[in-house]
């Protein structure tokens, strides 16, 4: 489904997966030991984010993580409000903004997101040579070592990519993601309740009306309306995996509730998941990732800018491992490629720079071998650069 599936307008599900793939137990110790997930006392499990804040402040881990910390505002307006600004920013800063500005009936409503490590470490994988994602082992990493070449993919984000944590019918507001990604998701507690709007008319007219609304209870109106338009909406339990397209207008509701199988009556929990972005070589979810970079100026816009870099370099790495081995071509992947650089100048500009720095290092390589200062053969100079009109 993530390599090869086409998931836009739908949330996939897969009941279990986390026990499945041997990705239960990838929190960080420190971060673990504080959220008290497998406690057998009420009191040593932690019921909302507030209160896991305040109990990471001793360790000192605050200092060294980064993310966005949000709660609801009372009353009538269901939009959250940022402690210490909307950047993803050192929890430290964020914790002691929270305290400041959070009233105290808002505490259970507090959403830690996207929080990461503040500095990247050396990692042994050898997909990527260092990250700051605060798994012991990512999504990413467990399914290369099942048998997927992960390297064959348009995206995928590992690096940083985000631990969430939230109480009882916390939420993520109405939005669509910046990139053109698709999140694969892990729920190690509580249930996720995520409705999408389908990729078209549906996004755009959702955007319109309920942009950075709240869905969560008590719903007005204008909300149920809404999420009778939603083309899904999905619950994914505990120690689950689940798969959708970011390009969807996506809004999260956070069931604070242990799963069927946990408890003989249902009890409050912490909803505790993680995402990672990635962009696989179904053709549908490869165009989407050019048409909405087209419609951005990357020039202005750091963020594009970047991961048009990154799938450039992704490109050439899974053409080069294609090539390497040679029994291990994929059609579907030959096929992606040459499409995402036709379509994208931009993209096809920063493949073919990788290329010509991949050749001055061979180059380079040879004449230190060598001892001489000859080109290398026809044959091999300038193999891999795609040309922007090529069909």
């Amino acid at each position: 489904e993530v390599q090869y599936g086409c998931h836009l307008d739908q949330v996939v599900v897969f009941p279990d997966g986390l026990r499945l793939l041997g990705q239960r137990d990838v929190i960080h110790p420190d971060i673990g030991a504080v959220l008290g997930l497998d406690a057998e006392k009420d009191e040593d499990r932690a019921q909302n984010a507030y209160e896991v804040l305040e109990r990471l402040e001793p360790t000192g881990l605050l200092e060294s993580i980064k993310g966005k910390v949000t709660y609801q505002n009372i009353g009538s307006d269901r939009r959250e409000a940022s402690a210490g600004g909307t950047a993803n920013a050192c929890m430290a800063g964020k914790w002691e903004a929270l305290r400041r500005e959070c009233p105290h009936e808002a505490r259970s409503s507090v959403y830690c997101a996207e929080i990461r490590l503040l500095k990247s470490y050396p990692c042994k994988t050898g997909l990527r040579a260092k990250r700051k994602s605060t798994m012991s082992r990512t999504m990413r990493e467990c399914v290369h070592q099942h048998g997927a070449d992960v390297r064959k993919m348009l995206f995928w984000d590992d690096f940083s990519e985000g631990f969430f944590i939230g109480g009882h019918l916390s939420g993520y507001d109405l939005h669509t993601d910046c990139i053109p990604t698709s999140n694969v998701g892990s729920v190690f507690s509580g249930h996720k309740l995520l409705a999408i709007w389908d990729v078209d008319e549906g996004t755009r007219q959702v955007m319109r009306e309920l942009r950075r609304e709240l869905f969560v209870p008590p719903l007005g109106d204008d909300l149920c309306k809404a999420l009778g338009r939603a083309c899904c909406v999905a619950m994914a339990p505990p120690g689950s995996v689940y798969v959708f397209s970011g390009t969807n207008a996506h809004a999260v509701c956070n069931v604070g509730l242990t799963g069927v199988a946990q408890a003989s009556a249902l009890k409050r929990c912490l909803c505790v998941s993680s995402y990672e972005a990635f962009v696989g070589l179904h053709r549908k979810h490869a165009d989407i990732l050019v048409d909405t970079c087209n419609t951005i100026d990357s020039d202005s816009d750091e963020d594009i800018m970047d991961f048009e870099e990154e799938v450039a370099l992704n490109m050439r790495t899974c053409m080069k491992s294609m090539k390497d081995q040679q029994s291990n071509s994929d059609q579907v992947a030959e096929e992606t490629v040459a499409r995402v650089l036709t379509r994208s100048s931009r993209i096809c500009r920063h493949y073919n720079e990788d290329v010509a720095r991949d050749e001055r290092l061979l180059k380079s390589k040879r004449r230190k071998v060598s001892g001489s200062s000859e080109s290398p053969s026809p044959s091999t100079s300038q193999s891999g650069h795609f040309s922007e009109t090529a069909a």
